[in-house]
């Protein structure tokens, strides 16, 4: 859903950014850091109520006389028909958004065509050119390691979704584990009956409270920061500081508590320093998601509005031809000396920002798939910490390279203050 949400935050139409830069680039400020922080803190919301109500359902309809296989089935049931009736709502909402006409599933095997409206004819900077869908992805996948700020973007997305993995899965396992290693489950040091208990929760209810309060505390930590990273990710966006924040915040979370003696908040070798850890986990969580979005979608309206920038994407050359070339036909005050054919005119990114909200979520699966394989065999094979340290060495990456990137912007800018 993240991923959907991510063309109309970055959906911005060229007569707006036009506008935007007519009136201050320097002061002009995208409304997209807000909605990033406000995407973020539903995400959040949903995290919650995913919590409280869909979380139980096994256990509530045991208690209604089902089976536990029962259970869990009919409860991936109600919530797959929760998710079928947002999605009709989705599909209902955002229909007929800004520069969405004329898309279809015709443009998959389409070959390319440009389409300019007669009032905008005289300026050829709007004109845009319609690729294959198979084509924009490409394009989506290059950009990532030709634009900085997307590249930043996709490296978040990526650890976003790994977090999410790691806080849901691996958290209640982790919990799980310690508490019948310890023996603190059942009736009888931790001995548990091989058959089927009468509710789900019961094979360990400690271990099940405890990883509820630890997850609960994490999401409403994240509940609560996103919409702050989302001002605070408008308020930087050149030097990146909320996500750099948030990568660091991951990095002392995840350790630290892979090094717990144990994940209680109290007891002998608890402490209630677990709940600063798992707000540090949150916040790095909800940091990543928010501050991903803020910066790809920052990333696509900033090359839009610079008319300069060597990194807008081209098509195929096609030949140049001048207008004293063209003495019989006639040539307006408005029309350039330098004509460029209609295949070597630049895109504007935010016509490819849905193959870039799909290249987005690729990271992101890719992300989900490499801490659930290697993170859970390494779980298994050689500590229940592993997963943690996996998560702390992916926000490191991510600190590294948002620090490369805002050197990068500095370095930048200092030149083009020397040149002036």
């Amino acid at each position: 859903m993240v991923t959907a949400v991510l063309p109309a935050v970055a959906g911005g139409t060229s007569s707006e950014q036009l506008r935007l830069r007519e009136e201050s680039q320097a002061e002009a400020k995208s409304p997209s850091s807000r909605l990033a922080g406000f995407v973020g803190m539903c995400a959040g919301g949903g995290a919650l109520i995913a919590l409280a109500i869909f979380l139980p359902l096994p256990a509530r309809f045991q208690s209604w006389g089902y089976s536990p296989s029962e259970a869990i089935q009919y409860s991936y049931y109600l919530v797959a028909s929760v998710a079928l009736l947002v999605s009709f709502c989705c599909l209902i909402g955002l229909r007929d958004l800004a520069s969405e006409e004329g898309r279809g599933w015709h443009l998959l095997w389409a070959a390319p065509k440009s389409s300019v409206s007669e009032t905008d004819r005289p300026d050829l900077s709007k004109e845009v050119i319609q690729l294959p869908y198979f084509d924009q992805l490409g394009t989506a996948l290059c950009l990532g390691l030709r634009n900085r700020d997307i590249f930043l973007g996709y490296l978040g997305g990526f650890v976003a979704r790994a977090s999410s993995v790691g806080i849901s899965l691996f958290i209640p396992l982790f919990v799980n584990h310690y508490y019948r290693r310890s023996g603190l489950c059942g009736d009888e040091q931790g001995e548990v009956s091989k058959s089927m208990p009468k509710d789900i929760k019961q094979t360990c209810r400690k271990a099940y409270i405890l990883a509820s309060i630890l997850t609960g505390v994490s999401q409403l930590v994240a509940l609560i920061a996103a919409p702050a990273f989302g001002y605070l990710s408008e308020r930087s966006r050149r030097y990146h500081a909320p996500l750099l924040f948030a990568s660091l915040a991951g990095i002392l979370g995840y350790t630290v508590f892979a090094r717990l003696p144990s994940p209680q908040y109290s007891g002998s070798d608890g402490s209630a320093g677990v709940f600063v850890l798992m707000g540090l986990i949150g916040i790095s969580q909800i940091g990543a998601i928010v501050c991903s979005l803020a910066v790809l979608s920052n990333g696509i309206l900033s090359i839009n509005l610079d008319s300069d920038n060597s990194e807008t994407f081209h098509t195929e050359e096609g030949p140049v031809s001048t207008a004293t070339n063209q003495g019989n036909q006639d040539v307006d005050e408005h029309q350039p000396l330098l004509q460029r054919s209609t295949r070597h005119r630049g895109h504007q990114l935010s016509h490819l920002k849905g193959s870039i909200a799909g290249v987005y979520s690729l990271y992101g699966g890719a992300g989900i798939l490499l801490l659930t394989k290697l993170g859970g065999q390494l779980f298994d094979d050689l500590s229940p910490a592993s997963p943690f340290y996996i998560m702390a060495g992916f926000n490191a990456v991510l600190l590294l390279a948002g620090i490369a990137t805002g050197v990068m912007s500095y370095s930048k800018m200092s030149a083009r203050r020397a040149e002036a």
